[in-house]
């Protein structure tokens, strides 16, 4: 990272965290002896029951046969990274190498000495951790669970083994970051919970020996390193909840980290920072959203809580994400990185659907329901426009269109990390299908253009100067400086404006829909001298332009046809552009650029 970047980085600290950085730093000076001190720590008895599991025989035959075919495969060496990249892996996996390439990061040096942010171009450490997470051990556990495969539960088991041996506590890639230690706790918990309900001897035996090799160290390490201040997103609330399921399972634990009531008002206080009061997620980032959530509503399981303050703002946060994705072509707007937290869903790779469901009532999320139980079936009922007023956002959902309008705040915190250039950006689909999209992240560290691209005002839609904005910048992979002013919204009797004053002028974007087959997105800027207003609208990739006029496209997708006409436009302009719907993959994609003189109209119409 250059001298520019930690300067600004150290801006966005306060004093406190400051002074927390400087300990931590000390703290660094012990971490060679960290597991040896840790080694004697006892974990104790489990508490059976916690996490909670269900009876077996309820489990749904869609279920057990999924998990039978993805035991199958990852016993074959064959992953899904992030739910959709199938690599061929050795088994256990070579835990340190990428599993897309062939670098491989040095398991023998401290984690503190080894800069994940910085690994050789196109490497990219959230893929080298998606194999640590553990959730492909917690699958077979699940599995071996079921259908009374104790090979499947003892091959977990030998690859857990495998994973404490090549990497040591404080040592290797997967200890640079206290997130992902909280992670494989959260995973192991219920790891340990499928082993012990498996009732065969023989593995039970052998997880006794992992359950002290594991808990201890990853709960010591995560107490150790908590994350403070501006890096306290959804980073520190999945520490947390890794800690309250160890301590809730093993209770001995609280002695050595910290009483689960204590962790558990800390959790509520991150609820509360992390959610806005409509249930909004202050990352303005979709995925981010339904991360933080699950980790949330785990942590409150185990509590068993069903009341009080953060309570309702999970029970909200569920209503704003039932209304905020779209279950079959997601196009989430800000940061995603597919992460998931316990491997719940039947088919990761429709995980919004699914959630979506469960969190609706629907029998289509019949996998959350049996592992998770009942939902809060959040509300979904509406008339018009549905508004989130703190979170700047809003959905339109009738005639078979579907509308997500961006006018939030650029995101959480000082460094904004997760948020993106798309104020007053507007995504469309009609029905099942993606029309105009936000073209997503692409990937972090190992893809820093690509990322920047993908980030910048340029790929999203709002209206811009034709030069572009000059602010917010960008430093480094999750620092944005110059935040903008949190925009406007507002439902003008079915007229939906959204506003953003921003670097001297009044920016203003209303939508309207006509009857049932028409869109109409208006485009307004006030204020400074004259200049041009511009526009790109990216289009999802299986869409098909072809120019039908000078300032008229038509659309083509799976046999069904729109209409797109720009009113007032001084010239309109078909381009390649470039999008990614999961993480680690990228596409190129058809856009029009539109170019007009303080106001321009689109109209979208449906054939």
């Amino acid at each position: 990272m250059s001298i520019g970047w930690y300067l600004h980085r150290l801006r966005a600290m306060s004093v406190p965290e400051l002074w927390h950085r400087v300990t931590e730093r000390w703290k660094h000076r012990s971490d060679a002896g960290f597991a040896a001190r840790v080694r004697p720590v006892r974990t104790g008895e489990c508490v059976p029951g916690v996490p909670h599991l269900p009876e077996a025989g309820d489990a749904p035959p869609s279920l057990k046969q999924r998990l039978a075919e993805d035991a199958a495969s990852l016993r074959a060496g064959r992953w899904h990274l992030f739910g959709w990249r199938e690599v061929q892996l050795a088994c256990p996996p070579s835990w340190h190498r990428d599993p897309l390439g062939d670098l491989v990061t040095p398991k023998e040096r401290l984690a503190h000495q080894l800069n994940h942010r910085s690994l050789p171009a196109g490497v990219d450490v959230r893929t080298l951790w998606e194999i640590s997470r553990w959730s492909e051990m917690v699958r077979l556990a699940m599995h071996g669970w079921l259908s009374q495969d104790a090979t499947a539960i003892s091959t977990a088991q030998d690859w857990l083994e495998d994973w404490v041996q090549e990497n040591p506590v404080g040592y290797g890639i997967h200890w640079t970051s206290p997130l992902e230690a909280g992670l494989r706790l959260i995973n192991f918990t219920w790891f340990d919970a499928l082993v012990q309900a498996s009732g065969n001897a023989a593995v039970q035996e052998s997880q006794s020996r992992l359950v002290q090799q594991v808990v201890a160290p990853h709960a010591l390490w995560i107490w150790r390193y908590l994350s403070f201040g501006s890096s306290a997103n959804n980073h520190l609330l999945g520490e947390l909840a890794g800690l309250l399921h160890a301590v809730k399972r093993w209770p001995d634990l609280e002695v050595v980290v910290c009483p689960a009531g204590r962790l558990w008002s800390e959790v509520e206080r991150c609820v509360l920072e992390q959610f806005a009061p409509d249930g909004g997620n202050r990352e303005q980032a979709l995925h981010y959203h339904l991360f933080a959530w699950e980790m949330a509503w785990h942590c409150a399981r185990l509590m068993k809580v069903e009341r009080g303050e953060a309570w309702n703002r999970l029970l909200r946060a569920a209503s704003f994400f039932v209304h905020a994705v779209q279950p079959t072509e997601p196009w989430h707007y800000g940061d995603s990185d597919d992460a998931e937290v316990v491997p719940l869903c039947l088919d990761r790779h429709l995980a919004e659907g699914e959630w979506q469901a469960w969190l609706m009532g629907r029998t289509s999320g019949e996998s959350l329901r049996f592992w998770l139980g009942a939902s809060p079936k959040a509300s979904t009922t509406t008339s018009g426009w549905w508004v989130a007023p703190d979170s700047g956002m809003a959905t339109y959902e009738n005639h078979g269109w579907k509308l997500r309008v961006d006018a939030s705040p650029l995101g959480f915190g000082a460094m904004a990390a997760h948020g993106h250039g798309d104020a007053l950006h507007v995504s469309v689909w009609d029905g099942d299908l993606a029309l105009v999209i936000d073209p997503g992240t692409g990937g972090y560290y190992g893809m820093k253009e690509q990322r920047a691209a993908l980030a910048a005002w340029e790929a999203h839609n709002g209206p811009q100067p034709a030069e572009g904005f000059q602010t917010p910048r960008r430093l480094g992979t999750f620092l944005l400086l110059d935040h903008h002013v949190a925009p406007r919204l507002e439902d003008e009797g079915g007229r939906l404006t959204a506003s953003l004053c921003h670097e001297g002028r009044d920016w203003k974007r209303s939508v309207t829909i006509v009857g049932d087959d028409r869109v109409c997105i208006e485009d307004t800027v006030t204020g400074g001298s004259a200049f041009d207003l511009r526009t790109r609208w990216h289009l999802a990739p299986e869409v098909e332009v072809t120019p039908a006029g000078e300032a008229e496209f038509l659309l083509q997708r799976q046999g069904r046809r729109w209409r797109v006409t720009f009113e007032n436009a001084t010239s309109c302009t078909l381009m390649t552009g470039m999008a990614s719907r999961r993480y680690g993959r990228f596409e190129d994609c058809q856009v029009i650029e539109v170019v007009g003189e303080l106001n321009v109209k689109s109209v979208w119409t449906r054939e």
